[in-house]
């Protein structure tokens, strides 16, 4: 019997890039083509540039992206690495092909603000998936990765979201419609939160503070009924001049009110300081 040869780590990578990749084009070839270009809504960045200079000379939107990333790519190949930039190139000819090619669904064109709001979706969708495989569309999303190699703590999605607003409003000002500007604040806005929610989703998390008297039965608590780890720092109280014990502990947002709720009941006086955790790395969450 034949044995089937198992094939080289590096082609697997490449045929499940390609999978990846044809999957945020036909997103964003279904967002451009079937939400946005036909109804005159704008988008930012190099797609948003393409759509304007299909508006104005007619230059399939595909092709104008490709052409317009080629000095991206050069700029970016010192500082981002060849693996990098050819999966980039890759990603941005196969989304470019399949935005010019077009998806053969009809345009919907009966309500603005719905054609904005899944437009947008569907572009975040599209740029998150390609993301994750450590790959960009190019354009404002190499500069964003450039951005973010010198600040870490500035998302993808925030660093996007301003050079669109540039885009936006000059073609806003060559489409000479301020409706047009108004609903690519939808679009930008929809797509940023998206991108930013597949990029970081997984890890988003809150961090739990607790003031309290109690804090090693409700340690004890929280690891037994939450499997959840607790750092506990001592204190003192400004005004009473008692001794508190301070709780950190991180946990996913679907928790929060479940380890508040079972705390109250162990401390009433407890006071807790909640905040949001874009990310939470580390063991019981998100591998770094």
């Amino acid at each position: 019997m034949t044995k089937v040869k198992k094939l080289p780590n590096n082609i697997k990578e490449i045929l499940s890039d390609t999978v990846v990749f044809i999957a945020g084009g036909v997103a964003l070839s279904i967002a451009i083509n079937c939400f946005l270009s036909d109804n005159d809504i704008l988008f930012g960045g190099f797609t948003g540039i393409a759509t304007i200079l299909n508006y104005l000379f007619k230059i399939p939107i595909g092709t104008a992206i490709f052409l317009m990333n080629v000095p991206m790519f050069i700029v970016a190949l010192k500082k981002l690495g060849g693996k990098f930039i050819r999966r980039t190139i890759w990603a941005t000819f196969i989304t470019s092909a399949l935005i010019d090619i077009g998806i053969f669904l009809p345009t919907y064109t009966s309500d603005l603000l719905l054609s904005s709001i899944i437009g947008g979706a569907l572009v975040g969708v599209g740029l998150g998936i390609i993301f994750i495989r450590n790959a960009t569309t190019g354009g404002v999303d190499i500069i964003a990765k450039l951005i973010q190699i010198n600040h870490p703590h500035f998302s993808f999605g925030k660093s996007i979201l301003i050079f669109d607003a540039v885009v936006v409003v000059v073609g806003g000002l060559i489409y000479g419609n301020v409706e047009a500007v108004l609903y690519a604040t939808v679009v930008t806005f929809v797509s940023a939160q998206v991108l930013d929610y597949i990029i970081y989703g997984v890890g988003r998390g809150a961090t739990i503070m607790i003031i309290t008297e109690k804090g090693n039965n409700i340690r004890n608590m929280i690891i037994k009924d939450f499997n959840k780890g607790v750092t506990i720092i001592k204190g003192e109280g400004g005004y009473s001049g008692k001794g508190l014990d301070i709780l950190l502990c991180a946990c996913y947002d679907n928790q929060t009110q479940k380890i508040i709720k079972k705390i109250k009941s162990a401390d009433e006086n407890a006071f807790f300081i909640v905040t949001q955790s874009k990310q939470i790395l580390g063991n019981g969450f998100k591998s770094i």
